[in-house]
């Protein structure tokens, strides 16, 4: 049979290629002028994969072993290292475009298959989804959650594979899928409960032998990675995953951080958050409601839409607990990044088949209005991306490669007298990150306020120096005033975006 090409491009799966490709060429635009983002957590992943490659070691650029961080993104880096022979920072624009341009594309071959859809209702979302704020930032940074939000995708579509076979074969990929996951983000452990959830959840396999050795089977694989990288972790920093505080901040305030982000995600709200928790509760209800009722009235409930819903309750479950009981970061877009795609289908897959059974008379109407509603919202999209482009474009991506890093006054100084202060004892900062990444200087990073032991440490030492950058904001570290009260301050040299301090002991006080 002869395959028209037309045919095919515009055919059901492969008519979201040109906005796949359409988010290819905006991560390339993004990156354009100052390259890639990075953050202080990318620097740990630039920095391990480039030890990986050289060494053979899952160390960081502390030289010390990653556990903060599970070990297959800096692994995946190396492995694109090796292939291209390429720093990070020249292929990562490249890999990340490939990455988004792939989620685009898959998030199409899903929606295809929800209950009900049109051609109309696909093209709006995937052109939600290219322009999504949310998503931008992810694919224009060096983060991990660039390929833990492919894994998620991939997930809902093995579990599908799943449910219409029960074969032990689709059930081994969504496992490996899972297990993968779990060691690019701890977070991945989300889908290992919710694969879990859905398998307690299936009425066709009748509990008995069959049933519990595909829980077992599902249980064993999808986690043997993360014991692995958790045993390493244990063999050589005696902890599972680094130094956990336990958490300071209540559910309610978890909860209000939860639906700020999700104001943000709906672009007319324009910063108001005083409804933030309302808005949270209202989808929270909403798509855990549409799970639910399936569930129950077992209607479509091993469709791969309700199974993107399942996502957002039991990851943003997962979200809002771990953040409650242990000492987290506020809850911002790029953690609840995971549930922007499943947060959207849960909230709009109902419109299609409510629109399908709407009387004539008002259908005309209805139509309109959802029309409305989704050019409302990607209009927003536009005028957030205008916004964010403007400082982009001729300054860079914020964070170490933007234009105030790189012509760093500070930065400069420690670079032009880098053997000088290396010499004059332990230097400390609070950008340690940055000092290793732009001068190449080592140093350790100014201990937290919540943490005597290492505070007491770093004031037992003669004399030490401290860089300090006015841009690194970080309020659970000890500032200069508590420094100034511990030891004497020799000298402080002030630049335009920081200053540099050299401590020493306080001579002791004479007898009286």
């Amino acid at each position: 049979m002869k395959l028209n090409g037309r045919s095919l491009l515009l055919s059901g799966d492969y008519d979201a290629l040109p906005v796949a490709i359409a988010g290819f060429i905006l991560v390339q635009a993004l990156c354009a002028y100052g390259g890639i983002g990075v953050s202080p957590d990318s620097i740990v992943y630039i920095s391990t994969a480039r030890n990986i490659h050289d060494h053979g070691v899952i160390n960081d650029f502390t030289n010390m072993p990653v556990m903060d961080f599970p070990a297959f993104y800096p692994m995946f880096l190396s492995g694109a290292l090796f292939l291209t022979g390429a720093r990070v920072l020249s292929f990562g624009p490249v890999l990340d475009g490939l990455l988004f341009a792939t989620l685009i594309g898959l998030c199409g071959w899903i929606m295809n298959r929800f209950t009900a859809v049109t051609r109309t209702y696909k093209f709006l979302l995937l052109v939600i989804i290219v322009l999504s704020p949310c998503l931008l930032e992810i694919y224009s940074m060096i983060w991990s959650e660039t390929l833990f939000l492919l894994w998620s995708i991939l997930f809902i579509i093995a579990a599908y594979g799943y449910f219409q076979t029960r074969s032990v074969h689709r059930l081994l990929v969504m496992a490996l899928i899972a297990g993968v996951a779990c060691v690019t983000r701890y977070a991945g452990v989300s889908l290992v409960a919710l694969g879990g959830l859905l398998l307690l959840c299936d009425s066709a396999l009748r509990w008995g032998p069959k049933k519990l050795g595909h829980l077992a089977l599902y249980g064993v694989v999808s986690v043997s990675l993360l014991a692995l990288n958790l045993y390493r972790n244990l063999q050589l920093t005696q902890t599972l995953t680094g130094y956990r505080e336990p958490g300071i901040t209540p559910f309610t305030d978890n909860l209000h951080d939860f639906g700020s982000v999700l104001c943000d995600w709906l672009p007319f709200f324009n910063q108001r958050y005083q409804t933030a928790s309302v808005v949270a509760v209202l989808f929270i209800l909403l798509i855990t409601g549409i799970f639910v009722y399936r569930l129950v009235r077992r209607n479509n409930f091993f469709s791969i839409d309700t199974l993107a819903m399942s996502y957002f309750v039991v990851y943003g479950g997962f979200i809002l607990w771990t953040a409650t009981v242990s000492r987290f970061q506020q809850l911002d877009s790029r953690l609840l990044s995971p549930l922007f795609i499943p947060w959207l289908w849960g909230s709009t897959n109902w419109i299609p088949a409510l629109l399908r059974r709407c009387p004539p008379r008002w259908k005309k109407w209805a139509v309109t209005a959802a029309l409305a509603a989704a050019g409302c919202f990607i209009y927003g999209e536009l005028h957030d991306f205008r916004e964010n482009w403007e400082g982009i474009h001729y300054a860079g991506i914020p964070g170490y490669t933007e234009n105030s890093w790189k012509q760093s006054e500070t930065m400069a100084y420690v670079r032009a007298h880098r053997d000088s202060l290396e010499k004059a004892g332990p230097l400390y900062s609070d950008a340690f990150e940055g000092l290793w990444f732009l001068a190449g200087v080592e140093s350790d990073l100014l201990p937290h306020k919540d943490n005597p032991e290492d505070i007491r440490y770093m004031m037992k030492q003669d004399h030490f120096t401290v860089i300090w950058f006015d841009d690194a904001i970080n309020y659970d570290l000890i500032d200069v005033e508590f420094m100034r009260n511990q030891k004497e301050l020799v000298e402080e040299l002030h630049f335009k975006d920081g200053a540099i301090y050299f401590f020493k002991t306080a001579p002791a006080a004479p007898p009286h």
